[in-house]
């Protein structure tokens, strides 16, 4: 199965970049310990939904959450 690799500030779980695959912080190359500092990341299935519409969704618990269903119920 494919994987997506989501990386996220720490604090807000704002959702900063992705990638394809299974990915480390060493994504970052020679910036990875400031990076490190800020962001964490988690490795999820690939979802395409997720990829088309990252700025519907943050980071909470380590998962990936709408972040206002309640403007989606109109179409629900």
């Amino acid at each position: 199965m494919k994987k997506l690799t989501i990386f996220y500030n720490k604090r807000t779980g704002s959702i900063k970049e992705l990638c394809s695959g299974e990915q480390s912080m060493d994504w970052f190359g020679e910036e990875k310990r400031d990076y490190e500092e800020i962001f964490d990341f988690i490795i999820v299935d690939y979802d395409e939904y997720i990829v088309q519409n990252l700025h519907q969704f943050e980071i909470k618990d380590s998962k990936v959450v709408l972040k206002n269903k309640s403007s989606l119920n109109k179409y629900l």
